[in-house]
């Protein structure tokens, strides 16, 4: 047991470390590559997020220009943050209860946590996001939307989003806070960033994989013609599951076979 709590912490205890969640073939996609992917708000999982921001701010006669103007160029990265929960019936150490969330439930536990250091991904992107015509790292705001009309329907929809980026690309409605969402958003941003260089700290994977599956994400590792090769150590794979009400972490090599 305290191994497996060593090994926890040293995954879960760093509050500036990000988790990101995916499915088993994107999660092999993204090791294979070490590259994850800048999303369009088109493709939010809240889909009424965007047109509920905007409408929220201005006069109907703009919404649509200012909504076209965030789906062709404005991009992000959602991930959940690694903050303390004091929320009723949840642990309340750093993301106990966020990695375990999507590792354990989402996909019906044939999806893939990775968790991220936010400072090594920042550090090894800056070239990349400097290029970009803003970005920035922000947590998303949890509320029922109101009627506020904050922006001017005289200003161009770029002006509109920067000025009120936190509103219009980092607010969803309270029903999602339970994700503690942070994102990198922007304008422009590149197609891909790099996980290289020690920016992946941990992957939580679905309890229900197959062996073929897991051999599979194996073979992945021990291939030297792909970018996760010397870059990945398989300590840093895990899997949680819930006994009695606790959650337990067990190792990549304790259950692969």
């Amino acid at each position: 047991m305290q191994e497996e709590f060593e090994l926890y912490e040293s995954i879960f205890g760093v509050k500036n470390y990000l988790s990101h969640y995916t499915n088993f073939t994107n999660l092999c996609s993204i090791i294979s590559t070490m590259t994850l992917k800048v999303c369009s708000f088109a493709r939010a999982n809240d889909i009424g997020e965007i047109e509920s921001n905007v409408s929220c701010i201005l006069n109907s006669q703009k919404e649509k220009d200012v909504e076209r103007y965030i789906k062709e160029y404005c991009g992000y990265i959602s991930f959940s943050s690694n903050k303390r929960c004091h929320t009723k019936f949840t642990n309340p150490k750093f993301g106990f209860l966020i990695p375990s969330m999507w590792g354990i439930y989402a996909d019906k536990s044939h999806g893939a946590c990775i968790v991220i250091d936010e400072d090594a991904l920042k550090k090894e992107n800056k070239e990349a996001l400097d290029c970009a015509k803003w970005n920035k790292f922000i947590d998303v705001s949890y509320s029922k939307f109101q009627n506020l009309k904050l922006a001017s329907s005289m200003d161009d929809p770029e002006t509109i989003v920067q000025s009120l980026y936190q509103h219009i690309l980092g607010t969803k409605h309270k029903s999602w806070s339970q994700e503690q969402e942070r994102r990198l958003i922007g304008v422009d941003l590149p197609s891909t960033l790099s996980l290289k260089n020690g920016v992946i700290k941990g992957v939580v994977i679905g309890k229900l994989l197959s062996l073929q599956e897991k051999q599979y994400l194996l073979s992945i590792l021990n291939d030297p013609n792909l970018a996760c090769y010397n870059q990945l150590d398989r300590s840093i794979f895990v899997r949680q599951e819930i006994i009695g009400g606790n959650i337990y972490t067990t190792g990549f090599g304790k259950y692969f076979y």
